[in-house]
């Protein structure tokens, strides 16, 4: 499933070759939290004095690594190179931080599947994003309402597991093939949520995020709130091919702000 997983990132790679003329820059830093790096890229937009939006963005597994390189999808249309796509900062300019997680450490739990908050110890690297947010923030002009989170897969889940642990600190967030810990749901119930997943994945399961959605609604959260577009016949890759295709999702996430 893995090789599967690796070759459908290839044929992404073949297929978006166009690449993204970028409204800003991106710069590559490195977070220290205790004696965890976590290395990232920052984009830049070309407005730099007004207040703007901040967007993170996680990769999957076959993006984790500590060049901080891999997970940046260059040219692909997908994730960091989305939210910096002249057609997406065009509709409004934002700063995106796109970090990377090493290869053994995940953003949640130590494996794929659903877990429990409880007894999950944060990762180092969620830990250090956090603090990373939280800085970011502090020390550039970020419209601190307008804060918002998307991943796929390993990312997927670790979107949910940010929610969990900060839920104030979102405007809205986007799992895309990801699992999180439904018995935690309230935590949700007032968060703006756009879930993507195919409901032919063979890495993740879309078991995961359909139990997530329920748990949600169950326990008070409203379909005003929560979105959830499952693709008929997809597969691990479609998730996230259908939710940064277009501006759809962009536009979306604009439209939600905290008060």
């Amino acid at each position: 499933m893995v090789n599967r997983y690796i070759k459908g990132i290839f044929l992404l790679l073949l297929i978006f070759t166009g690449v993204n003329a970028y409204a800003g820059q991106w710069e590559k830093h490195e977070y220290k939290s205790g004696d965890f790096t976590l290395p990232y890229q920052l984009f830049t937009p070309t407005d730099t004095k007004s207040t703007l939006p901040l967007v993170i963005v996680l990769h999957g597994s076959y993006e984790a690594g500590t060049d901080n390189q891999q997970h940046m999808l260059k040219g692909t249309n997908i994730g960091p190179d989305y939210f910096a796509s002249a057609k997406v900062q065009n509709l409004k300019q934002a700063y995106v931080i796109a970090p990377q997680t090493p290869v053994d450490i995940r953003w949640a739990s130590t494996a794929i599947a659903p877990y429990d908050l409880a007894t999950t110890p944060i990762t180092p690297s969620m830990d250090a994003l956090l603090k990373l947010i939280d800085e970011t923030v502090k020390n550039s002009p970020v419209d601190a309402s307008r804060i918002y989170i998307a991943g796929l897969s390993r990312g997927g889940q670790g979107v949910w597991n940010a929610a969990f642990h900060r839920p104030e600190l979102f405007a809205a967030i986007a799992p895309i093939a990801g699992s999180g810990s439904p018995k935690d749901a309230e935590r949700l119930i007032k968060l703006p949520i756009w879930a993507f997943h195919g409901n032919q994945d063979e890495i993740t399961k879309v078991e995961y995020t359909r139990e997530m959605i329920d748990s949600i609604i169950k326990a008070g959260g409203t379909t005003a709130l929560v979105r959830y577009t499952e693709l008929e016949g997809g597969n691990h890759a479609d998730s996230w091919l259908t939710a940064y295709h277009g501006t759809e999702l962009w536009q979306w996430m604009l439209n939600q702000h905290k008060n």
